[in-house]
């Protein structure tokens, strides 16, 4: 027990809850001065190589010692079983000695931060609260989840037809129980390879049903010793291919469809055995949903080539969305994008990837694999399945904060409007893999997003990002982030849903035109703007036009107008009397008033130009009140002499001291200028020495060289540094070098600041070909400067990101050009 709280701090789910409900509070509170759209920030953070960082050695040596256990790496298996033994019991394992902001930048994982947002009455209603907790509960592994977990198994070759379409059915019904919590469009997948010889899945490709046995090699050693094995198709290390022998989708903590490959084991070697094409095995494949997962594109190539090349029938799989993909498009910009990483930020749940290869073992049929490896594939699972729908979540909640005015506007609920964008959002990610020598580099959502890429029939990522990301773009860091406290004004969001409807209208996906079928009228504008049908405008009166007073309107339920003015009997004390019965001071009064009489501001001016008394108190609201009518009614009202003399003797007042001031900072700049020209004829005469000292160094080293002995005669005991040419310009001027520098001692040192240039004022056509293109910036000589030290700079750039020497990039003037490169490594440790 004391290790336990020395080495780590075990977290429930209810603890973390209160935490992100108190972070999510206090970033509210704070002051937003720009949207970033950044949901993970890059700070200085610990994961990384070394014993010193959290990395995957690590982090599996903190959570076994952490549970008075000690290491061992002899098996996978029994290093997975001790490092699920320690984790259990808890939902979070976070490292006492590491700062927890180090490892988790928002301070609670995202899961967490998403809880305590959803908790308000007013968002969007899926997922519910009850399956939000049942992920958080979930979040970690454990053993229970071998038997909690509902899983079906298909062993290729042994599995039935009749299984089969069984499990084909029973597959459609948990994605629609998935899609009915939260839709998503997409389904975890979770693929483990075995390595074999390239020369083993020729050989099975050529294997026939009367012999369809072949053996399988999983080390070079095994191949060298194999007599039958042929040393010519004895291949390199580099010829080792992946074959998927263990496949699973689902969602990891319900359910789990699991299929595998036809291969047993004797003596201690493997054996593949070619089985029979089935029409229902290769129908149900075929029918995968979109998939989504790390490296899904490897993982989706791999079972379509192989599966052909192994007898198993022709396999093409749906859509599928790279994990990566879906950090990029909803704001990751930390610098890590490990595993290890982003399963604490976004769970706070430790990952096991030492043991992810289990010692080759993957091929075993899910049903006889221990708990602790069923435990290990299940976890795998859920992780892509939790994070995926996380960070689509998110997206959803920084582009589309207000479920009501959407669900208005398209005239649906809440589901299906969610459903159609799922599809959106994969339609927007399918076949897009980032860039990542520009992603790495990135230093902006705005960059991140540029870095995602479609690829051509080659499989080469094309130069610039597709039209859907670029309206992605456009869509995103309109609104804070979750992790920057969400939307504060909901008159905002409502404001801006009218614009997002127009874009959504025009990016129409197959069976879903009909929510997008209604025009936006001026009805319509008004219901989004105050939630309500059914309005009244303030001024029936014919003398102003409807659309004069658009923006004014109330409800008829609304208790407005409580303070009437009779026109023809205004006095000062009638005003007095009405504003103290509606328990308003005069301005306030006033004002209300105003608002919602904007036809009556007008004869009040003409009574008030009659009127001095009443005209010196509304004095103080006399300019909110023409303002009114000027910016609503589109007119002048009438003026009202004793107010406007008051504003003139202000712009008097004001015209006097701004005089004042302009005459002093005219006199500054005379000074300035007399102190220029000194300092120039101060350069001047101090040139004209230079030169004179130059020539008479010159003059006596030539003498010197010759042997000629120079005339001393004239020289002091002190000799000036001009010499005798210096000096006798000197006194060809009226002056000696001794008296001037007496007169007017040590020459001034002008240390003149640096001069930054902005690219956007020089002329156009200074860039060259290659940074036009956006491959770069580069700064022509003319623009270069030395500096203290010799070093050259470049005018005009200015360093947006410097961290730990690793990463830094450039930007000037409004262009997302990265200037430098980054040491940010990917996702390294897949097996």
């Amino acid at each position: 027990m004391y290790l336990i709280i020395v080495l780590s701090f075990r977290l429930s789910s209810d603890e973390l809850l209160q935490d992100a409900t108190i972070a999510l509070k206090r970033a509210r509170e704070q002051e937003l001065p720009a949207v970033t759209g950044t949901l993970i920030k890059n700070v200085p953070s610990v994961y990384g190589p070394g014993s010193d960082k959290v990395n995957r050695q690590s982090i599996v040596k903190y959570v076994i010692e952490a549970a008075g256990l000690s290491m061992k790496q002899d098996k996978d298996q029994d290093l997975a079983k001790m490092f699920i033994e320690a984790a259990s019991g808890c939902d979070a394992i976070v490292p006492s000695h590491i700062p927890r902001r180090k490892l988790i930048p928002f301070g609670t994982p995202i899961l967490d931060l998403v809880r305590a947002h959803m908790t308000k009455p007013d968002t969007w209603k899926y997922p519910s609260k009850k399956t939000l907790t049942s992920w958080a509960q979930n979040r970690g592994i454990s053993t229970a989840a071998a038997k909690d977990v509902q899983t079906q198994c298909i062993d290729i070759g042994i599995s039935s037809r009749k299984a089969v379409t069984e499990a084909h059915k029973w597959m459609k019904e948990m994605i629609e129980q998935d899609e009915d919590e939260m839709p998503a469009a997409v389904t975890a997948i979770c693929v483990k390879p075995l390595k074999v010889p390239l020369s083993d899945v020729a050989a099975i490709s050529q294997a026939t049903m009367k012999d369809p046995t072949v053996v399988l090699h999983t080390t070079m050693d095994e191949l060298r010793e194999d007599p039958t094995a042929d040393e010519r198709v004895r291949p390199a290390k580099n010829e080792w291919v992946p074959v998927p022998v263990n496949i699973t989708i689902g969602n990891g903590y319900s359910w789990a469809l699991c299929i595998t490959l036809p291969i047993i084991e004797e003596r201690g070697r493997l054996y593949y055995i070619k089985p029979t094409p089935m029409k229902e095995l290769v129908n149900l494949l075929n029918a995968f949903p979109p998939l989504v997962g790390v490296e899904v594109k490897t993982d989706v190539g791999m079972i379509e080539s192989t599966f052909e090349q192994l007898g198993i029938g022709k396999v093409f799989l749906n859509r599928f969305v790279e994990l990566e993909t879906l950090l990029a498009m909803a704001g990751w910009l930390h610098h890590s994008r490990s595993r290890i990483a982003v399963s604490y930020i976004m769970l706070g749940t430790p990952l096991n990837r030492l043991s992810s290869t289990t010692d080759q073992r993957w091929w075993r049929p899910f049903h006889v694999l221990p708990d602790s490896l069923k435990a290990l594939v299940l976890f795998d699972l859920k992780w892509v399945f939790l994070i995926s729908r996380l960070l689509i979540i998110c997206l959803r909640e920084e582009v589309i904060p207000e479920p009501d005015v959407m669900c208005m506007l398209s005239t649906c609920r809440q589901k299906e409007f969610l459903t159609w964008w799922s599809q959106w959002l994969l339609f927007t990610a399918t076949g897009v893999f980032p860039d990542k020598s520009e992603m790495y580099k990135a230093s902006s959502r705005s960059q991140v997003l540029n870095s995602l890429r479609a690829i051509d029939e080659k499989g080469a990522l094309l130069p610039s990002p597709p039209r859907r990301i670029v309206v992605m773009k456009t869509l995103t860091s309109q609104t804070a982030t979750l992790t920057e406290g969400g939307a504060r004004y909901l008159h905002l969001e409502r404001e801006r849903a009218l614009q997002l409807y127009q874009i959504f209208k025009c990016q129409l996906i197959p069976g879903f035109a009909h929510l997008f079928e209604r025009d936006i009228t001026d009805e319509v504008m008004l219901a989004v703007r105050f939630g309500q049908s059914g309005f009244y405008n303030v001024s029936q009166r014919k003398k102003l036009h409807p659309k004069a007073t658009y923006y004014l309107n109330y409800h008829p339920d609304l208790p407005l107008k409580k303070i009437q003015l009779d026109m023809q009997r205004l006095s000062l004390s009638q005003l007095l009397s009405i504003f103290k019965k509606a328990g308003r001071s005069f301005n306030e009064g006033l004002l209300e008033w105003g608002r919602l009489n904007l036809d009556l501001i007008d004869p009040l001016f003409k009574f008030c130009a009659k009127d001095p008394v009443i005209a010196k108190k509304i004095r103080a609201t006399y300019e909110a009140l023409r303002l009114t009518v000027v910016r609503v009614c589109n007119h002048e009202p009438i003026e009202v002499a004793y107010c406007e003399a008051g504003f003139s003797k202000r712009q008097a007042v004001a015209l006097d001291a701004e005089r004042d001031r302009n005459s002093d900072i005219s006199a500054r700049i005379e000074d300035a200028q007399e102190q220029i020209e000194a300092l120039r004829r101060e350069i001047a005469d101090l040139s004209r020495q230079k030169a004179a000292s130059d020539a008479a160094v010159s003059s006596i080293e030539s003498a010197m060289a010759m042997g000629k002995r120079v005339d001393r005669s004239q020289w002091r005991s002190h000799p000036s540094v001009v010499g005798e040419a210096g000096a006798e310009e000197m006194v060809r001027r009226g002056s000696s070098p001794r008296s001037r520098a007496a007169r007017q001692g040590p020459c001034p040192v002008v240390d003149l600041p640096p001069i930054y240039l902005d690219p956007g004022i020089l002329a156009p056509g200074w860039r060259d070909e290659g940074e036009a293109q956006g491959h770069g910036r580069a700064v022509p000589n003319t623009l270069k400067r030395k500096v203290g030290g010799g070093e050259t700079v470049r005018e005009g750039q200015k360093s947006l990101r410097q961290e730990d020497g690793s990463s830094s990039s450039a930007e000037a003037s409004g262009s997302e050009s990265a200037t430098t490169s980054s040491t940010a490594k990917g996702p390294s440790d897949r097996e």
